[in-house]
């Protein structure tokens, strides 16, 4: 089916109009044929009967579809109900041509042009309805004891049949395209919004998640922090320029990405510090990013030096900026104690 912020619209202004439509054609053609202001008031009361009950019945499905939210199979159903039953009592019932009631039922094709799914049966409902009115027409012409039967004496078959024929199509073409262009123009309006937000979830220079997303994400169900950062990153800048920094960063984040999971998250805090938030037990974290220091021992190496990094780790408390400052706290005393260390609960673990 159709875009689902679509179809709740779509599904919010056929209920409000459906139950006011309703209940007011009810109590209007009540009371006119209740104090037989009109002469046809036998058509009438009929009439306002048809409106009262189509108003019950949409209302209360009206009420479970939404309750549900399946905005969609209320408009399908919504629609093909005042297509083919309500639209069709009411037509017998105020004496078809006579009331002129054939201009409302234009309002179905609107409906369906506006709510049909983007699929091959696109238009098996809406043409179906239009058969089915046609033959409506046929027996209010030539069936004898057709119930309502009023003709405007200069009207014919064919011409009635061919001019609501061609606006009934008209209008269900418009719509429907007017609809299709907006479905698809809301459906690259999204997936412009989705890559915008992608993007701004990721770091320009390394690709890994940046703090943005590392805030989001932070209190679903991690274990455990790990901040680490380069060893002396001043003076690879210092010594090499800024560009062969970017370029440490960039090998430092494809080596530890090797051992990163659902599990195992890498994100960029800033500057030379990565985040690691782990979901795996607290040893089991601590083994893996032993792994994790021995390989950027072996591999790290810029312009011929290696190059290592530190590490502090926390295990989750209830406030997560809290997690992140014990986990800074313990990179804070493996730095001051020399550097190229893991540090947990305040002591020296690798």
């Amino acid at each position: 089916m159709r875009d689902s912020t679509f179809s709740k619209q779509l599904a919010l202004i056929l209920g409000y109009f459906g139950i006011s439509a309703n209940f007011g054609g009810s109590v209007v053609s009540l009371i006119t044929g209740l104090t037989k202001v009109s002469k046809a008031e036998n058509f009438i009361i009929s009439a306002g009967v048809c409106f009262f009950c189509t108003f019950i019945l949409i209302g209360i499905f009206y009420y479970l579809c939404f309750k549900k939210k399946r905005y969609a199979k209320f408009n399908a159903v919504a629609i093909t109900f005042s297509g083919f039953v309500s639209f069709t009592a009411m037509y017998i019932a105020t004496g078809n041509f006579i009331c002129g009631f054939p201009y409302y039922m234009m309002i179905i094709p609107i409906y369906y042009g506006f709510s049909v799914p983007i699929n091959k049966l696109s238009h098996a409902l809406p043409v179906s309805n239009l058969i089915y009115y046609n033959l409506l027409f046929v027996l209010t012409f030539k069936a004898p004891y057709f119930p309502g039967r009023a003709i405007m004496p200069n009207l014919s078959l064919l011409q009635t049949s061919a001019a609501f024929t061609a606006t009934y199509i008209f209008l269900f073409y418009v719509c429907y395209l007017v609809s299709k262009q907006f479905i698809q123009q809301n459906e690259k309006l999204e997936e412009s919004e989705k890559r915008y937000k992608e993007l701004s979830s990721r770091d320009d220079l390394t690709g890994l998640y940046n703090r943005r997303s590392l805030d989001n994400r932070a209190e679903q169900g991690f274990s455990c922090a790990i901040i680490y950062d380069i060893d002396f990153f001043k003076n690879i800048n210092d010594t090499y320029g800024h560009q062969i920094g970017d370029e440490a960063l960039i090998m430092l984040s494809n080596i530890v990405l090797k051992y990163c999971s659902n599990e195992f998250e890498l994100y960029r805090y800033g500057g030379e510090e990565f985040v690691i938030l782990s979901r795996l037990p607290d040893n089991v974290t601590l083994e893996l990013f032993k792994h994790v220091m021995n390989d950027v021992r072996m591999h790290f190496i810029v312009k011929g030096n290696p190059v290592t990094i530190s590490a502090g780790i926390a295990s989750f408390c209830k406030d997560y900026n809290r997690t992140l400052k014990i986990a800074d706290e313990n990179l804070y005393l493996a730095k001051t104690d020399g550097r190229n260390k893991i540090y947990m609960n305040g002591e020296e673990v690798y």
